[in-house]
């Protein structure tokens, strides 16, 4: 007598299938000769072919082969008593012949060393494997049943909950629980995380399959299930998902071949649902219980709660790696701005800048030309924050460029701006540039869209705006403009002020601005360069209050302190180490709320 013998229960013992018939199908189907409803066996998995000589054991063209001792089956292999064939987890012993004393009665059961039994094993190096103490499996009208002992059920719980205490990261923690799912849900084919994302889109997180797939296979997830569970925020139980009226109007339920499911919502600390963890098996009806899924859902809550914290830990370090990498740029962009005043005997200046943010979008620089000239730049790129810091970092290169190479202060502004423009980013500048010629003490100004500068006259104490009808557009905003340069002189103590519109657009709780007026009044008092910037500055901040900052802030106040000396007196000073008449003092990085001085 030949027969295959496997294990259900210890309860039940062994189960002996007496092969009489000339070909014995095994699979799923419920036309096969033995029926397996257990892991990832196909419907028609394998057959037992019997011959004059003896019996054969052949592959019917399974998913998951089939295998003989160990080894996978091709073709069509003769048996011999003990002979272990294995389909998906579960394993048969052929014996043709007499039939041993243990599987007779009596005697205790072991998988390990025995010719006989059930070893749940991997068909591929990443599915799971399950040990004899792990799993029991008992017969039923719809199959072999596979079901975890409760030792494994607390082991893999004891190991969910260690690792929901050491998550920190959600693409950690999710495989983990996922695995340890697997030996809970021994049946279970595949189970999988799904996310709504901040569209509201339902995003897969991640999808464990028991069995390896195909890299060209796409594992297919029913969104109809998941919204189910998050609109009732109640785990689903389904014995047979393909008759379950819950589904009838969706179609991918049986496109997917879901059959035993549970889906539990995944819910926040205030029982906000945000996705679905679920757990299916397409092998067959009645895998899992009313317990089965009070055990999900527990887990489930858990869980949610653990990937929301985890999201923010996350959130948590890429603010603080932002954090970091503005500390960084704001060390380099202090790099960019002047150091040290410029060396123009007879005149002195000081300057004040403070960004919006971290890093802001003004800029101002200092330019010793060729020819003893000062360029002094003040600049405002549209916008504050990296971009803009990122684009002023580039006219400051290019700024420098042009100024050297074109005398003409009006051609260098126009090469400036096509250069710019041609980048074809979408922001312009306002730019306004006041070059100094401490030989003849006259100043030659060209602005493009930018505020005049504000000239205080120390005869008369007069407010002059120079350049403003002569004005042109914006920096960056087409090539081919034309700009027009204005000359005028700076007499001893006429003084002039350089400013963006973080300063005059300051504005304070109630939204008042500063205001143009306010700088005229203060450049106006009498006052050296430094005391007129202090004044301004103080009086816009004390102006501005709690506010949070509106815009980048940026000041330069350039002052005629004397007649420069001649060409043979420059000379004559600077061979009997006579100190220039302009004062300097270093540039310091900014502190809070202080900004940044200059003098």
């Amino acid at each position: 007598m030949a027969l295959l013998s496997t294990t259900t229960s210890e309860q039940d013992g062994p189960s002996e299938f007496e092969l009489v018939e000339a070909e014995t199908t095994i699979g799923r189907h419920p036309e096969c000769t033995i029926v397996v409803d257990a892991g990832a066996v196909s419907r028609y998995h394998a057959k037992i072919l019997q011959r004059d000589d003896g019996f054969m054991v052949e592959d019917a063209g399974s998913r998951n082969g089939t295998y003989v001792n160990g080894r996978l089956l091709s073709g069509a292999q003769f048996l011999r008593t003990g002979d272990k064939i294995r389909i998906s987890e579960v394993e048969f012993t052929f014996e043709d012949g007499e039939v041993p004393e243990f599987v007779k009665g009596g005697a205790d059961m072991t998988f390990e060393g025995s010719n006989f039994g059930i070893l749940m094993t991997d068909d591929e190096p990443e599915t799971e494997q399950f040990g004899s103490s792990m799993v029991d499996f008992s017969s039923s009208s719809d199959g072999l049943k596979i079901k975890a002992t409760p030792e494994a059920r607390l082991e893999a719980l004891t190991r969910i909950f260690s690792n929901l205490g050491e998550a920190l990261s959600i693409d950690e923690v999710l495989p983990k629980i996922l695995s340890s799912l697997f030996d809970i849900f021994p049946a279970a084919d595949r189970g999988f995380v799904v996310m709504q994302n901040s569209e509201g889109h339902l995003i897969p997180r991640w999808v464990k399959t028991r069995v390896a797939q195909d890299e060209t296979e796409t594992v297919r997830i029913s969104r109809t299930i998941i919204k189910q569970v998050m609109t009732t925020g109640e785990a689903i139980l389904s014995v047979d998902a393909t008759e379950d009226s819950r589904f009838d109007s969706s179609q991918s339920i049986a496109d997917f071949s879901i059959r035993s499911m549970i889906c539990a919502p995944l819910t926040d600390s205030e029982g906000r649902a945000f996705g679905g963890l679920q757990i299916d098996s397409a092998s067959g009806r009645g895998h899992f219980s009313n317990e089965d899924a009070d055990l999900l859902a527990g887990v489930a809550k858990q869980i949610g709660i653990v990937i929301r914290n985890a999201e923010l830990h996350e959130k948590t370090l890429q603010q603080r790696e932002v954090e970091q990498d503005l500390k960084h740029a704001t060390e380099v962009q202090q790099a960019f701005l002047p150091q040290v005043p410029p060396e123009a005997t007879g005149y002195r200046v000081c300057s004040y800048y403070q960004a919006a943010n971290h890093i802001g979008g003004d800029y101002f620089d200092y330019i010793p030309l060729a020819d003893g000239r000062i360029a002094v730049v003040v600049a405002d790129v549209v916008g504050h924050g990296v971009a803009a810091a990122m684009f002023m970092a580039k006219l400051a290169a290019e700024t420098r460029f042009c100024l050297a190479s074109e005398p003409d202060v009006a051609k260098a502004i126009i090469r400036l701006n096509d250069g710019m423009s041609n980048l074809e980013i979408e922001r312009f500048i306002t730019f306004l540039v006041v070059v100094i010629d401490p030989g003849s003490n006259k100043a030659t100004i060209v602005n493009a869209g930018h505020m005049p500068p504000v000239i205080r006259r120390a005869k008369t104490s007069e407010i002059e705006e120079p350049g403003e009808e002569e004005s042109g557009l914006p920096i960056a905003i087409a090539e081919g403009m034309d700009y027009e340069a204005v000359e005028i002189d700076l007499l001893q103590g006429d003084l002039a002020v350089l400013y963006t519109d973080g300063i005059n657009e300051a504005m304070d709780s109630s939204d008042e601005e500063f205001g143009i007026q306010r700088v005229k009044e203060l450049t106006a008092s009498d006052g050296s360069a430094d005391e007129v910037k202090d004044r301004i500055v103080e009086a816009v901040l004390e102006h501005v209050g709690d506010a949070p900052p509106f815009d980048d802030m940026c000041l330069v106040v350039i002052e005629r302190t004397a007649n420069a000396p001649s060409g043979d007196q420059q000379q004559a000073a600077k061979g009997s180490g006579a100190g220039s008449t302009f004062d300097t003092a270093e540039l310091s990085p900014s502190d809070g709320d202080k900004g940044t001085d200059a003098s």
